[in-house]
């Protein structure tokens, strides 16, 4: 209900007895907040495992930064990939990564420069990404993005119910209350 607030020239809204409205209300708000944020950071996790491109094996032969790979499997090989294997020092640290492709086509069979020296001979070596997500959205990506998209549906509805909520408590809040006596 309205007041007149003897202070200034307008009603006062809310009066003491909403407060316990109120605060249920920001409650439920703020649970609802926190349900969200916990919910968009799962579904940030699916999407950046989604994105992730799997690690690449390769055969490799190196001196100094030059580093020569065939034998592609599960390509594509991305520049800021770390390169593991015999001959491919993991220390110091950072560990050692490809910097960029000198030659062939991009992320295939070629030469890369890495970013330490190396020494190997057809060497089988794992280079696992680091330089950013591959080809993406796949195909096979649509049913993960199709649960997001409802994820994100259910949660606006959720927000569109807590402000109906609340304009309802403000709607009782604003109606004045019938007199009382004889």
């Amino acid at each position: 209900m309205l007041v007149a607030n003897p202070l200034t020239t307008g009603p006062v809204w809310p009066i003491a007895g909403d407060v316990p409205d109120l605060n249920v209300i920001v409650d439920d708000q703020a649970a609802t907040i926190a349900a969200q944020e916990a919910l968009l950071h799962a579904y940030q996790g699916v999407l950046s495992a989604a994105q992730a491109p799997s690690p690449t094996g390769a055969q490799g032969t190196a001196t100094g930064t030059a580093l020569a790979l065939t034998a592609i499997v599960n390509g594509p090989v991305l520049i800021g990939s770390t390169v593991t294997g015999p001959g491919i020092p993991a220390s110091p640290a950072p560990a050692t990564t490809i910097v960029a492709q000198t030659s062939g086509s991009a992320g295939q069979a070629g030469t890369y420069t890495t970013s330490q020296a190396t020494t190997c001979s057809s060497a089988s070596l794992v280079i696992t990404p680091g330089g950013g997500p591959g080809h993406w959205p796949t195909p096979q990506d649509a049913d993960t993005l199709n649960a997001v998209v409802q994820a994100q549906t259910a949660v606006m509805r959720n927000q569109t119910a807590l402000l109906q909520q609340y304009q309802d408590l403000l709607n009782v809040s604003q109606t004045a209350a019938p007199p009382t006596g004889p």
